[in-house]
Parts: structure tokens; sequence; C-alpha cells
């Protein structure tokens, strides 16, 4: 790998890397050669930094570029899961609609997704007492922003909410409950409140 003639005299084809031509910068064991020539696997870019090879898979291809570059998949967005703790990750796309990962808690778990995803208190009524339900994972109080209609109330009986009309009253606990007319000692009929009567 020595230049010259062996009967006059014999030198390094370098010794330092500015004596290297562009197509091979650097000058090791005093050869110029191209650093990235056999560096990177295939399909991989090799760029120099300086006379430091940096080997990289294109655009649109991933993979481990010392070894071997393949087109990219959606499934790839998910590899290794970027996702919290106990999270699914699934590919998916951004409001640009440039492919991104998106990461969810599993059914019956509760969390930041990107953080960690834990169970959830229940999965279904079953799990709660008869005076609650399964809210969000959550046994909670099914009355709880229920609306029952005025003179109603709301009580919670085997997992569900149940409006029913106060005592003293009648009707469709969720439209109205009405005051229930009863007579009076002497003879008349009172409707409720409103002094309606008849004898």
């Amino acid at each position: 790998n020595w230049l010259g003639s062996p009967f006059s005299r014999c030198y390094p084809e370098c010794t330092a890397h500015s004596e290297c031509p562009g197509n091979k910068p650097a000058c090791l064991y005093q050869k110029c050669v191209n650093p990235c020539d056999g560096v990177c696997g295939v399909n991989a870019n090799c760029e120099l930094k300086g006379i430091t090879p940096v080997c990289s898979c294109p655009r649109h291809m991933t993979g481990n570029p010392f070894v071997s570059c393949r087109p990219f998949e959606p499934e790839d967005l998910c590899r290794p899961n970027p996702c919290g703790q106990d999270a699914i990750c699934t590919p998916g796309h951004d409001n640009t609609g440039k492919e991104r990962p998106v990461c969810t808690c599993p059914t019956g778990y509760t969390g930041n997704a990107l953080v960690s995803c834990r169970r959830g208190e229940c999965l279904s009524d079953s799990e709660c007492p008869d005076n609650k339900a399964c809210i969000d994972f959550y046994c909670q109080n099914p009355c709880t922003g229920k609306e029952c209609a005025s003179n109603a109330r709301c009580e919670a009986r085997r997992h569900i909410a149940v409006c029913t009309c106060l005592d003293g009253t009648r009707g469709d606990a969720v439209i109205g409950c009405n005051q229930i007319v009863s007579n009076s000692r002497n003879g008349r009929l009172n409707y409720g409140r409103y002094g309606y009567n008849k004898k």
C-alpha cells in the first residue's frame, strides 16, 4: 500500500487527512479511505461528520442502520411502545394528518395514557354496593347529576337512579309530582296549597 518505486523511494499514500481526495477524505494507517465504506447496514445512509461516519435510515424507512433499513409501516410507531405503563399504543394521525402513535388506557383502566394507566374501581355494577353504579370505572352515586321533577327525590336502588314523588304528592317523578287532593273536615276537597275547593 505504499507508493513510489522500490528502486528509488517508497512513501505512504498519506500522512494527514488533508492529503486525501474528497471521495476518500480520511487518512487511516497511511492510506486514503472513505470511512463510510462497509460501515452501515443494507439500505442505510452514511454521512460523514468530519471523518466520522454517521449511519441512519432514509426518510420513510426504519430499522437498525448498522444492520438493515426497511420501509416504514404504521405499526412501527408503536415499536417500542412509547405510551405509559399499562397503556395501549395504536397507529394514528395528528390534526395535520401526520402519522403518530395514539395512547389509550384499556377498558376498565383510567389515568393519563402517556404516563400510566391503572385499573378502575369497577368494570360493572355488580362490583359496587347496591346504592352505587359503575360509572367511568368508579363506584358512584347514580343520582349525581340526575334531574328528578320538583316535589320528587332521587334514590339509588340496585345500581340505578330512581325518581319518586315525595310523600303527599303523585305523578311522574321525572316530569312533575302534584299534591294529592284530600277531603277536609268541613266536607270540602282541597287541592293542595292552591285553595281550590268543592262542596
